[in-house]
């Protein structure tokens, strides 16, 4: 195991327990001398989510970090690739988040108006990566109701993607109160009138 967590683990025993920290990590020291682990962690599962360019809840990327232990195989180990497979089916359904929930989705965050190339980012990765989604919400929705009938694009920053692919679309016709908010099925680029209609 490496040293950044024994002492991390340490720390964390020291501080509940009330005792001395480097008492804890003799210990812990003593105890692992014959053993070895590779840890695992929500970051990592996290730092996966932003290579697919997908937005993901702690939550829910504890629970995958959690499966993927209990269906590991022994023989092939725990990989990157691995962390990348537990995601592929995952995605966050915009419509079943609350108000609190929307606080705590991960990602960093572009919008952008249909037809214009000049997106508006919210967040920075890593430690700028939760709580950005209302920020970028509510930006959405203001060139929204700046331009109505025109659609907002809000997706993910791009990590490999060449083109900027939309998870959400918002849109506000005049007459409507609130703006509609849409998950979007299709590639919405920002300077291409046939690829930017909203799902």
């Amino acid at each position: 195991m490496y040293d950044h967590f024994m002492e991390e683990m340490a720390d964390a025993i020291a501080k509940e327990l009330h005792i001395d920290n480097n008492d804890v990590l003799s210990i812990l020291n003593r105890y692992w001398q014959d053993k070895i682990a590779h840890v695992w962690q929500v970051d990592d599962v996290l730092e996966s989510a932003r290579r697919a360019e997908k937005p993901i809840i702690r939550a829910d990327a504890q629970n995958i970090l959690h499966q993927v232990f209990e269906d590991h195989d022994s023989d092939l180990g725990i990989t990157w690739a691995t962390l990348d497979v537990a995601l592929e089916d995952y995605r966050l359904d915009f419509d079943a988040l609350t108000p609190d929930t929307c606080k705590q989705v991960v990602g960093v965050f572009n919008v952008w108006r249909q037809y214009d190339a000049i997106s508006h980012q919210f967040g920075l990765f890593p430690n700028q990566a939760e709580g950005n989604l209302p920020e970028a919400l509510a930006f959405a929705e203001k060139l929204a109701r700046d331009v109505p009938g025109v659609a907002i694009f809000l997706g993910m920053e791009r990590y490999t993607s060449e083109e900027p692919e939309a998870w959400l679309t918002v849109r506000f016709e005049s007459g409507e109160a609130e703006p509609s908010i849409q998950e979007s099925e299709a590639l919405c680029t920002p300077s291409s009138p046939d690829n930017a209609s909203a799902s």
